[in-house]
């Protein structure tokens, strides 16, 4: 396991003077949603859903973005500079060197498998089971695998490639992004999450049956299908209806 140590030295050459406020009003001129959450030490993080696979984390005015592409944000000009940029794996609704290059500027902090560092030219890479400590903006993030199983489609994302989702940890708030992948037995070990985003568009991720397979191996509080394209997201909502345990939640991440 390799450990990714980011400080307050790497990016504070581009932290803005900008409130948390300011740069909401910023992501909310550009049309897009978020949804609040509070740490269990009270500070504040925004998840914003630009679409599919492309998010933002404003956490206390501390920019992330995770895997930003301009097919679905046409231009990230408008909005706040990344503190951190995290990107899944190659493929071009995830990996985009347009939007990298409209997010940074000489303090943001770029973190991805080796195939994307390799194709961009910068970056630091990072493998399933590495970890990312952020001593900047105080909390970590552990790469989690992502992988195809089924036997026909295991050409889009291969596990030897090594692709990466993110479990986040924000004093115990714990968020996982599942990149692309379908309902891996990694999953299991996956615990106490709080909110989890999950890829259900076969061929290329999971079907609404696997997702609902991967809710009840995970047991989130809050689960949001994402990267869902035209997939029919009824029967995951169907399935937990009145579930007291998991909320399912449905945003634009089509």
């Amino acid at each position: 396991m390799t450990k990714i140590i980011l400080t307050c030295e790497d990016s504070s050459a581009r932290r803005s003077n900008a409130t948390m406020d300011e740069q909401l009003s910023q992501i909310r001129n550009q049309g897009i949603d978020y949804d609040m959450f509070t740490t269990p030490k009270q500070r504040k993080l925004a998840i914003g859903f630009i679409k599919h696979a492309s998010l933002i984390f404003d956490l206390d005015g501390y920019m992330i973005y995770i895997d930003p592409v301009t097919m679905y944000e046409k231009s990230f000009t408008k909005l706040p500079k990344a503190d951190l940029l995290l990107v899944t794996h190659e493929h071009h609704d995830h990996f985009d060197p347009v939007a990298i290059k409209e997010l940074q500027d000489g303090g943001t902090q770029f973190v991805t498998n080796a195939d994307v560092a390799q194709l961009a030219g910068q970056g630091r890479a990072i493998s399933p089971g590495d970890e990312v400590d952020d001593e900047c903006a105080n909390f970590t993030i552990v790469a989690t695998p992502a992988y195809n199983t089924t036997p026909a489609h295991l050409q889009y994302h291969p596990k030897e490639r090594k692709d990466v989702g993110f479990l986040f940890d924000i004093d115990g708030l714990r968020i996982y992004v599942s990149g692309d992948t379908e309902d891996i037995e990694e999953m299991k070990d996956i615990k106490d999450i709080d909110v989890a985003f999950l890829a259900t568009n076969q061929p290329y991720t999971m079907t609404p049956e696997q997702t609902i397979h991967a809710i009840e191996m995970i047991k989130p509080k809050i689960a949001y299908p994402y990267h869902y394209s035209d997939t029919d997201l009824t029967p995951i909502v169907e399935h937990f209806k009145g579930d007291k345990d998991t909320e399912i939640r449905i945003r634009q991440l089509q």
